[in-house]
């Protein structure tokens, strides 16, 4: 007997879900759903697909601000090193008693290596150089200097908290997401087992709402619509239609002239692969096959294409 096992990908969950609410548009009523219907199936999906872009833009919203961390921290480091290399003419290139004041850490006169040290240090500059004028160096392009210290600190603190808050919220944007990835879980879920008591397990209407005939076998369906084209040089675009029952697909190649037999190129949740690295001009045969936990399909059909 076949089971209605949920996809563990966001994306194929969503998929079933609409897929779901359609066909309870078209036959909730007659079938008697009465727990699980059409509306709360559409507003769970809703509330994940909120969710999610607000996860993802907070993604994106955090990238921005770790290239501005990045380009912070860049400035900050050749400042370092410029202050570094003006000190030496007063206390000398080796580490000792007299560098102390500078705020330089680890006995060392090395430039830091992380960035809350560098930060550190700037202001320990800005310090020290308000209190040794004499030792700036305030003409460009060296601009070694208290005010530049101080600056420069400013913008990595800033750079660094921003990444931080962002990190914290992007927290609770995923905390958010995975609540609601949660919940539509849960509403198919107990969706499934209402069906089980208002539909036998050959009812097709299983099928109208996206879902395995119980009384389907447990092995994945075959592979169909397999399409494969030849892209840039050495690569290949595989793609075929989404098999009933399938957990995840093995694409089986075999490059002529250098493989005596099928071999898996890939394995894909979707239905879909990019195959790089193969020999341009050269012949390949692919098949692909649906796999589950019961076990694998009969292969697809084999297509041929010449790689560019």
């Amino acid at each position: 007997m076949a089971s209605n096992q949920l996809p563990k990908a966001l994306d194929l969950l969503i998929t079933l879900g609409e897929d779901y609410a359609e066909g309870l548009k078209a036959h909730e009523t007659e079938i008697g759903v009465k727990l699980n219907p059409e509306a709360l199936v559409r507003a769970d999906i809703a509330a994940v697909r909120a969710a999610q872009a607000a996860f993802q833009t907070a993604q994106a919203e955090k990238k921005t601000r770790l290239t501005a961390q990045t380009v912070a921290d860049s400035n900050a480091r050749a400042f370092l090193g410029k202050a570094r290399k003006a000190l030496t003419f007063h206390l000398g290139d080796r580490w000792s008693a007299a560098w102390l004041p500078t705020g330089f850490p680890h006995q060392s006169t090395a430039v830091p290596a992380t960035a809350a040290e560098r930060q550190e240090l700037l202001t320990r500059l800005k310090d020290f150089f308000t209190a040794h004028p004499a030792m700036e160096l305030p003409n460009p392009p060296q601009n070694v200097t208290a005010a530049q210290a101080d600056a420069l600190y400013q913008a990595l603190s800033k750079a660094r908290n921003d990444v931080a808050e962002k990190q914290n919220e992007l927290g609770g944007k995923k905390a958010g997401r995975d609540a609601a990835e949660a919940s539509l879980r849960t509403r198919l879920a107990h969706g499934i087992e209402e069906l089980g008591q208002l539909l036998g397990p050959d009812d097709p209407r299983w099928h109208a709402l996206g879902l395995n005939l119980p009384s389907d076998p447990e092995t994945p369906e075959q592979v169909t619509g397999l399409v494969a084209t030849a892209t840039t040089p050495g690569t290949l675009f595989v793609d075929w239609e989404d098999a009933r029952r399938a957990g995840h697909y093995r694409v089986l190649i075999q490059v002529g002239g250098v493989d005596a037999d099928f071999r898996q190129a890939d394995r894909r949740d979707e239905s879909d692969a990019t195959l790089t690295g193969l020999p341009s001009g050269a012949t390949v045969k692919v098949k692909v096959t649906a796999v589950n936990d019961a076990g694998e399909s009969p292969a697809s059909e084999v297509i041929e294409v010449v790689v560019k």
